[in-house]
């Protein structure tokens, strides 16, 4: 069950943030981890918005947890720096059911929401 779960989570990601790019195997990686980067981005803010909309997530890898480098597990990967400092880990219990994996959903929406808001203000204050 749990792979189901990822695997409608990122797929809500992917059309929420169709530049999402998820981070390891397709195949063989955990069933109960989703990690995303999204480029444009760094993963402190985003986990900082996700944060605010009640959504736990971490940055890269598991073994970083609370650190605010990018995973040397991601750059081992081969992944480069920008790619690993906009990534951002979900990872699944036993008993996520689809109503959070949609409600985590709509928080995603959201914050990406926000930042579309925040860069259109941007644009209008730029001065040439």
């Amino acid at each position: 069950m749990f792979g189901v779960r990822r695997d409608e989570l990122g797929a809500h990601v992917a059309r929420i943030f169709p530049k999402a790019q998820q981070n390891g195997d397709p195949v063989c990686r955990l069933v109960n981890t989703l990690n995303v980067s999204f480029p444009g981005f760094d993963s402190e803010t985003l986990l900082m918005a996700l944060d605010l909309e009640g959504v736990c997530a971490s940055s890269g890898s598991a073994c970083m947890v609370g650190s605010i480098v990018a995973s040397h597990v991601l750059l081992a990967m081969g992944m480069s720096m920008e790619r690993a400092k906009s990534a951002v880990r979900f990872s699944l219990g036993k008993q996520t059911s689809a109503e959070e994996i949609d409600r985590a959903a709509g928080a995603i929406a959201r914050v990406f929401a926000r930042f579309a808001k925040t860069k259109e203000k941007d644009r209008a204050y730029a001065v040439a």
